[in-house]
């Protein structure tokens, strides 16, 4: 068992978002993309990580992408406040996986479909609040979090996946009174996102919801977490779950997904 002091310890410890960083943010909440991109070409480190994650082949450009204002100018104002939230989830990553067979590139392979996905969602929904854009960016910090937690005691966590096929979802409140969205806004007070973002996780851990944003989320994770190069990383075992979501919820997600993915 964690304590809950180690647990607290332990988000303590997550690193504060840099000064750069936190200056892209502005400009972008701002709606001023080439400011932006000004303060990220300050940053060698955000700029790796934006070139890598921008020529995924997910987000469809032909042509390699390498300068500021050049990937900011093609993301625009919604993928770009997307993007700049998962690079937060970089200062998370582990230099090694232990628990979940992942990589640096798997893992941003992930980070891409849930920004790309999330986006293509909410334009189904309707929804153009910039807040709730950013939910799906914060989903693989704790992810990440979760790694860094469950090495503690990788022991009693094998013994318990293999004598009661629990998710580590299950594993993890067993190990610290916490589920993993709990530990989600654990990250997200820690990084002082919004309590519109705050909620909206909380939102997230329960099965019964009348928001179809809500709703729509917990399916496009399950969706993801369900394709096969992340079943083979361990992340389909993550959660036992369970969706109260009405038929035509499930169908309209579906034919969104079919669009997406056509």
């Amino acid at each position: 068992m964690i304590s809950s002091a180690a647990l607290d310890h332990y988000v303590a410890q997550v690193p504060a978002i840099p000064k750069i960083v936190k200056a892209c943010s502005k400009a972008l909440s701002e709606g001023d993309l080439v400011k932006a991109a000004d303060c990220a070409a300050q940053d060698d480190a955000l700029m790796v990580y934006l070139r890598e994650i921008v020529n995924k082949p997910i987000f469809g450009f032909r042509s390699e992408i390498k300068e500021a204002r050049q990937i900011f100018g093609v993301l625009g104002l919604f993928r770009a406040r997307q993007i700049l939230y998962s690079y937060y989830t970089r200062l998370l990553m582990p230099k090694n996986w232990e628990v979940f067979a992942l990589d640096s590139r798997t893992f941003q392979e992930l980070q891409a479909q849930l920004i790309v996905k999330w986006e293509g969602v909410m334009a189904q929904l309707d929804c153009k609040n910039p807040e709730i854009s950013k939910v799906a960016s914060i989903i693989p910090a704790a992810i990440a979090a979760c790694e860094a937690i469950f090495k503690h005691d990788v022991q009693t966590l094998r013994l318990l996946q293999a004598q009661k096929a629990l998710s580590y979802e299950a594993i993890l409140m067993r190990m610290t009174g916490f589920g993993f969205f709990d530990l989600a806004c654990m990250i997200a007070k820690k990084w002082e996102l919004s309590e519109e973002i705050i909620q909206f996780l909380k939102d997230l851990k329960t099965s019964k919801n009348d928001d179809d944003r809500v709703v729509f989320l917990q399916l496009l994770l399950q969706y993801e977490l369900s394709r096969e190069v992340f079943v083979k990383c361990g992340l389909n075992d993550f959660f036992e779950f369970s969706t109260d979501a009405k038929e035509k919820q499930i169908a309209d997600f579906y034919t969104c997904i079919s669009k997406l993915e056509s």
